[in-house]
């Protein structure tokens, strides 16, 4: 097993100069190096002082090769959004962090990609022993793929919402209650007339959301009006768009409810382009926080979530699956809580300004 680190003959430190240096045989010293469970505690010991003289650094595909093991977890994840969200990347700086701890590498493919199917591509990641397990964010109703591939023995956590509801591993947020909670705050300031944005029925993230502020109106006992649900498609300018028509439409309106920042931000830029005051006229709220949010004129209220820690727990839970300390059989889903942050977007409800 050679190392990418020289002695002083600029020859690379291999298991034979750790077995010259201990006088113990090439097997044995592999053994060491791979925690073999075999092995005395006097070799091990004199392995690891030669490994730390000699500056031993062994050749990662020659120890996978040796144990059978990758120490590798795939990632599919959509990689546009990845680049652009603050969201996706302190997801994956959770993941990321959490296979570091473990001694993991992680893989990671698009699930956006036009070439090759996510199930082909998680098929030939895990059948062709390339990754271990399989990390996977899946928020469309369509993706399904997740429990075909459980079915087929694939070891995998899905983060976030998917159609696969608890079909699957999953690690996620409470989206219907945290959605509940923050509407129901709106109420409790004395509006009936919110609006919300949202994405469409293909995203199942989105209209678990959607179920939670239909839940608050009728826990409050509020008609719900439907032309009041405007799809903008977790997109800035469409919400922007949108908010302008809806306050033409539907001067009464005293809230509106973003399914993500990036539509809260666009709800806030027509309203002040409308020159619609922000909260005396109308609320605003967000579901996701992120530094825009808090610069914000006035800040925004919002709903933060922790996506770093929720790909911290999926990480961890792949690989407690992985290693067997994952006592369960079942499938299991944890839930990572939010937070709703009150800022200066919302306040108490205005005078009606009359229905149209």
């Amino acid at each position: 097993m050679k190392s990418r680190r020289t002695g002083k003959t600029g020859q690379a430190v291999t298991t034979k100069d750790i077995a010259d240096a201990t006088g113990l045989s090439k097997m044995t010293v592999s053994r060491v190096l791979n925690n073999h469970p075999y092995v005395s505690e006097d070799a091990r010991k004199r392995v690891q002082q030669a490994v730390r003289k000699l500056g031993f650094r062994p050749n990662a595909l020659a120890k996978r090769f040796f144990t059978g093991k990758t120490r590798l977890i795939g990632v599919v994840i959509p990689l546009e959004y990845m680049f652009i969200s603050l969201y996706f990347k302190d997801l994956f700086q959770g993941v990321l962090e959490c296979a570091e701890e473990a001694g993991y590498d992680v893989l990671l493919h698009n699930s956006a990609s036009k070439r090759i199917a996510p199930f082909d591509k998680c098929m030939d990641m895990v059948k062709g022993k390339l990754v271990e397990g399989l990390l996977l964010v899946a928020p469309m109703s369509f993706d399904t793929y997740p429990v075909k591939l459980a079915s087929d023995g694939v070891p995998l956590v899905v983060m976030g919402e998917s159609g696969c509801g608890e079909k699957v591993n999953r690690v996620a947020i409470p989206n219907r209650g945290s959605s509940c909670e923050a509407v129901s705050r709106m109420i409790s300031q004395g509006h009936k007339r919110i609006a919300v944005l949202t994405f469409d029925e293909t995203h199942v993230e989105s209209q678990e959301r959607l179920e939670g502020y239909f839940e608050a109106l009728a826990r409050a006992k509020i008609k719900r009006d439907d032309s009041l649900v405007l799809p903008a498609q977790y997109d800035r300018m469409m919400a922007y768009r949108q908010v302008q028509q809806l306050m033409q439409r539907k001067p009464d309106v005293t809230a509106i409810f973003a399914l993500n920042a990036d539509m809260a931000v666009g709800a806030a830029d027509a309203l002040h382009a409308m020159e619609i005051s922000i909260p005396q006229q109308v609320s605003l709220v967000s579901f996701d926080d992120n530094p825009e949010m808090e610069q914000g004129a006035p800040p925004i209220t919002a709903v933060r979530q922790f996506p770093h820690k929720l790909g911290h727990s999926a990480c961890d839970l792949l690989i407690r699956i992985l290693s067997g300390a994952n006592p369960s059989t079942s499938p299991q889903t944890l839930y990572i809580e939010t937070e709703l942050i009150e800022r200066g977007s919302t306040g108490p409800a205005p005078a009606p300004r009359g229905r149209t």
